[in-house]
């Protein structure tokens, strides 16, 4: 399982930096950023201290949209409730989450939106699901950085076991069952504007291993037998 930090429009590069810093810390190495307004940048790697190569291998995609294609499970950093999504998931809860998709999900992104709003709600629908931070008071809200250190450090132990021992490569079943579900329901021309269709989608997100095996098997017999029709 590998696990990337995405981070949406950040408009400080010092935040890159210590985003970066972060993350090392904790034994990632992967930092993605999307449409960062002033990337490279020297007050980046100032305070990007002993962190310097994440960095500079640090991926840059235009979009959202773009960065997710190369992901099979992703999971939106928010604090304001939304409508696209009615279930937010405590930062504690993560560990237990991925746990259960060890053998489904190949590549995991956190994904993080800029300090000015965070992400839109737009960006928030393209990711699985939501997690949060809980705050004994709304303001100060975290700093960009501290948010990306919480949830690196409520993870590291799976950069630890990353680097401790082998892991075969997961299969990326996850992201096979969510495509041939959307097909599906495209294929029964079931809206997606419907109330339910995200939904469906949420609950699928959640399925540990063994159940998307299933689900999967499922939805691929199903395909066949609409395709045959």
């Amino acid at each position: 399982m590998n696990i990337v930090f995405i981070l949406v429009e950040p408009s400080l590069p010092e935040n890159i930096g210590a985003a970066a810093r972060a993350i090392n810390t904790m034994g990632f190495d992967s930092l993605w950023l999307v449409n960062p307004p002033n990337f490279p940048n020297e007050k980046s790697f100032h305070v990007a201290h002993g962190s310097h190569e994440i960095l500079s291998k640090a991926i840059i995609f235009p979009d959202l949209a773009q960065a997710l294609l190369n992901v099979d499970f992703s999971i939106a950093t928010s604090m304001k409730k939304r409508s696209v999504r009615q279930d937010y998931h405590h930062i504690d809860l993560l560990p237990e989450i991925l746990n259960s998709k060890k053998k489904s999900a190949n590549t995991i992104a956190l994904v993080f939106g800029g300090e000015e709003s965070g992400l839109s709600n737009e960006q928030v629908s393209l990711c699985d699901i939501i997690s949060f931070i809980p705050l004994k008071q709304k303001y100060p809200s975290l700093n960009l950085s501290h948010a990306v250190m919480l949830y690196a450090f409520t993870l590291s132990p799976f950069s630890t076991a990353r680097k401790k021992k082998h892991i075969s490569a997961p299969t990326g079943k996850y992201q096979k069952m969510v495509d041939l579900a959307e097909d599906i329901m495209k294929e029964v021309n079931f809206k997606k504007d419907s109330n339910i269709y995200p939904r469906i989608f949420e609950r699928l997100a959640l399925l540990g291993d063994d159940d998307v095996n299933l689900v999967l098997s499922f939805l691929d017999k199903l395909s066949k037998k609409l395709n045959a029709g």
